[in-house]
């Protein structure tokens, strides 16, 4: 349990290090929070760094040698320079602490904003709560540890001979997981499950709390109560921010979501009437950054830095800094080409990843994707989202109008107009997963923007709290907790998984151990943790099997497996052992699940062995796998 202290705790001080070592070297002083930029730092070095090795397949033991390297030289420049810093400003900190605690109504907003935080975190660090897009996400990272590269296994089987998607090409956010695992030892699953969150959450605040600061400093901490009231209760629909940010915070596209896109926003915030070089660089890093992350980021990323290019440029009118914002685009263009190219195009033995994502794009029907899926049917918030933006439009100042109105605007007239929906399901987002780009109007963050500039209108505090608290009772009324939306429940396992998949990959690994690759054939409803949990354990059967047996065109074989395998053993329950023994023995499998109720119905092949057996299952090792 020390991983949950000491893996957050190292991940904060590399981002602290490396925003000191930026603004330094960049030689221009800067108000901008020295954690973000260095979190913004982080992931794009890690994701430069990465590259090489997701296209062509290096061992990420190097990858592990030339980080330590790169962060190392950053912390033996930043510490000497903030000790000097900190020993030249001794005296206006301590000041600056001592008149912070003396004003009482700010400690306690501040107060009050941590007790939310801590909150938040130990609700999901102590509650079971797992996505079931982890079987894949997971699964990458647990194989990545595993073989040592990247996309030389496909990762949700395990299996050798199959190529793995390019759809999850170019994402390091997954080796981020191996690389950790492989410095502490730490299980991946409960790495992702309990830890991680322990430092997103606290990242993502971060990034609100440098917001807040930019759209109003009298207010910031009013801003950053009522933004955390909202992610709590944002549970009136699954798709929203604040549910990815408290329910799947340890997934990539969860994580670029809650903290990636709210800091391009910032970005944009923070750029100053004529763009300089180093603007740029930092609007390149972020963008890398976001990359990094997840495969989402490749579309919605340059849609934003799109629509946020557009509304300044509209909005100031001037030609040098809209060039200028430009060469962040150009900068990562072989990047996004590579990844557009992997997407587009199959392998002679595989399909491509467009083909196989935009199936039914000319059903897809934009009301749904908006107001039923995204919304969740809750017309409230379409109300107070639109009404939002008229106070934003009417009572903010030019620079928070480019960042909030305009980009809105253009979305809506561009990549989220109902007209474009067809070509912009079948060329960018794919048909199941459109409403995506509905993050982009980063519904809470206008909605908390609006109350705080409704609340600067107050002339004293006691006129402001009012304010505050009726805005509070507002997102209380409206929303409804993300803890409380039926998926949360006590842990089963500090795993966070299904019991059986861990207890039946735990009797393979005391059978013969967790350095080579064995392959497991089990029932499909407890195969989703087998992969979360472990690397070398390959398996069959899983959510993404008939997908990925037919993307490498080994339907056949899939089909075979059912019918000989999967539905005797399975569904009809009663077979024929000398049948099932040949058919174990042509697909190399080491090890079989079956339900124990069955098993006085049928005898078994002799050289079956009963390896761990409750009430409910029973696993059995082939004689293949004694070898």
């Amino acid at each position: 349990m020390i991983a949950i202290v000491a893996i957050p705790l190292l991940l904060w001080c590399i981002c602290l290090v490396l925003g000191i070592t930026f603004r330094n070297l960049s030689g221009k002083s800067s108000d901008r929070h020295l954690f973000v930029t260095g979190l913004i730092v982080f992931f794009a070095s890690f994701y430069l760094f990465a590259t090489p090795f997701m296209l062509l397949g290096w061992n990420i033991r190097y990858l592990l040698l030339a980080l330590t390297v790169f962060y190392g030289i950053c912390f033996c420049f930043a510490v000497p320079v903030t000790l000097k810093y900190l020993r030249k400003n001794k005296k206006r900190i301590t000041g600056q602490l001592r008149t912070f605690t003396a004003d009482r109504y700010h400690l306690l907003l501040f107060l009050l904003f941590l007790v939310m935080i801590v909150w938040q975190i130990s609700y999901v660090v102590l509650f079971q709560h797992t996505d079931i897009d982890d079987s894949y996400y997971l699964a990458q990272a647990n194989t990545f540890a595993f073989t040592g590269s990247v996309g030389t296994v496909e990762p949700s089987s395990g299996l050798a001979g199959f190529s793995a998607s390019n759809q999850y090409a170019l994402v390091s956010f997954e080796i981020l997981y191996a690389l950790i695992h492989n410095v502490f030892g730490v299980n991946i699953a409960f790495l992702a499950h309990t830890v991680w969150p322990v430092f997103a959450i606290v990242c993502h605040y971060a990034v609100i709390r440098a917001i807040a600061r930019k759209v109003s400093r009298s207010l910031h901490l009013e801003f950053c109560l009522l933004y955390s009231i909202i992610n709590l209760y944002g549970g009136s629909t699954i798709y929203g921010s604040g549910s990815f940010l408290l329910q799947r915070i340890w997934q990539g596209k969860s994580f670029f979501v809650a903290i990636f896109l709210p800091i391009m926003i910032l970005a944009f915030l923070e750029l100053s009437e004529k763009i300089s070089f180093r603007e740029v660089v930092f609007l390149w890093l972020i963008l890398l950054a976001g990359f990094g992350t997840t495969t989402v980021a490749v579309y919605l990323y340059p849609i934003l830095y799109f629509c946020l290019w557009a509304g300044k440029s509209i909005s100031e009118r001037k030609f040098r800094s809209s060039a200028m914002l430009c060469l962040p685009v150009l900068g990562v263009l072989p990047w996004v080409l590579t990844k557009l190219v992997l997407i587009y195009t199959g392998s002679a033995d595989t399909v491509s990843v467009q083909e196989q994502v935009t199936e039914g794009v000319d059903t897809l029907s934009y009301f749904d994707q908006l107001f039923t899926r995204f919304l969740n049917s809750r017309g409230i918030f379409l109300i107070g989202f639109i009404a939002a933006l008229l106070i934003v439009l009417l009572f903010s100042r030019k620079r928070i109008r480019q960042v909030i109105v305009y980009p809105t605007l253009i979305l809506f007239l561009t990549f989220a107009n109902p007209a474009a929906i067809t070509p912009v399901a079948q060329l960018v987002t794919g048909t199941a997963v459109y409403w995506r780009i509905f993050w982009l109007l980063h519904i809470p963050l206008t909605m908390v923007i609006a109350m705080i500039l409704l609340a600067e209108k107050c002339v004293s505090n006691r006129e402001r709290v009012l304010a505050v608290s009726v805005a509070a009772t507002l997102i209380f009324s409206c929303g409804s907790s993300v803890f409380e939306n039926g998926t949360w429940e006590l842990r089963e396992n500090p795993y966070k998984l299904d019991s059986r998949s861990v207890q039946i990959a735990d009797a393979i690994h005391a059978d013969v151990g967790t350095d080579s690759s064995k392959t497991l054939f089990l029932p499909e409803e407890i195969s989703y943790g087998i992969r979360e949990y472990c690397g070398d354990i390959a398996t069959f059967i899983n959510r993404y099997s008939s997908g990925t047996f037919e993307v490498n065109k080994k339907a056949a074989e899939y089909s075979s497996l059912q019918t000989q395998l999967y539905t005797p053993l399975y569904e009809d329950c009663h077979w024929d052992a000398a049948q099932i023994e040949q058919q174990m023995q042509s697909s190399g499998i080491d090890y079989l699940v079956l339900y124990t109720r069955t098993l006085p119905e049928n005898t078994l092949p002799e050289s079956f062995t009963c390896i761990w057996q409750n009430d409910e299952f029973s696993l059995f090792r082939c004689s293949q796998s004694q070898d």
